[in-house]
């Protein structure tokens, strides 16, 4: 079992100094990414809230709501933005599949 794990990490670290781009490293750093994105907006809104708070409760406030919204909107583009990769990589692969079929 960890074999396999071990595996995926040679390849992945394989790809990245795959100088010739040969290897799509996309499709496996795309959740690494959205974690990313979801918990760093997660932080940038506990943070702002906390400095605006320390002026005053009604800025906090302020703060909270719209940063909700902001943070939705933010992970809603990161989503769209990762699935858009993704949808470029299949759309590639389908045209290379249909230009040289004998690979």
């Amino acid at each position: 079992m960890t074999d396999g794990i071990v595996s995926e990490q040679k390849g992945f670290f394989a790809g990245l100094v795959d100088f010739s781009f040969t290897q799509s490293l996309t499709r496996r750093i795309a959740r690494l990414l959205y974690v990313i994105a979801v918990l760093g907006g997660g932080v940038a809104l506990v943070a702002e809230v906390v400095m605006q708070m320390q002026n005053s409760p009604a800025d906090g406030l302020i703060a909270l709501v719209a940063g909700i919204a902001a943070y939705f909107v933010w992970i809603l583009l990161a989503r769209l933005l990762l699935e858009l990769a993704l949808l470029m990589l299949r759309i590639a692969e389908g045209i290379d599949r249909a230009t040289h079929p004998a690979n």
